[in-house]
């Protein structure tokens, strides 16, 4: 890779995330590169608990991504500045099948993501979204420390 066209930014909205921020635009400032910013609510839904909901999945969900893209605008904008020029991106899956999807459609030249260095317990139990991108990534993923 000779240079860095376009760069996929993950968010979950924490600090450690917004750590990436930073990487993120400085290599776009440095390459020219676009920023498309991404967040991926999680869909994963526990069979128990939709049997017992009131309202209907499809409306949670939908709901769910509206509350999202709010988040992101604003977080972009805390974190970025007002005005910024960057693209924004809420989806709906598992996070680490989704970044990978998208960047592979996007054919993104790298991905920028914030790792938050959980515990052994909690990465044996729960795995790392990180760790999956970074085995099923189309392109280097950049990886800042939390």
């Amino acid at each position: 890779m000779d240079t860095i066209g376009s760069i996929l930014l993950t968010t979950d909205f924490s600090e450690t995330s917004a750590k990436a921020f930073t990487v993120a635009t400085g290599l776009a400032a440095k390459f020219g590169a676009r920023i498309t910013v991404v967040h991926v609510e999680d869909d994963r839904v526990s069979p128990l608990l939709v049997e017992y909901m009131a309202v209907g999945l499809e409306s949670i969900r939908q709901r769910q991504v509206e509350s999202a893209k709010r988040q992101l605008a604003e977080f972009v904008e805390r974190h970025l500045g007002e005005g910024s020029d960057v693209d924004l991106e809420v989806s709906l899956g598992v996070p680490h099948v989704e970044i990978v999807r998208l960047a592979t459609e996007r054919d993104v030249d790298v991905i920028v993501m914030a790792t938050h260095g959980r515990g052994f317990i909690s990465h044996a139990m729960m795995g790392s979204t990180t760790e999956r991108v970074l085995r099923r990534a189309p392109c280097p993923v950049l990886v800042v420390p939390g």
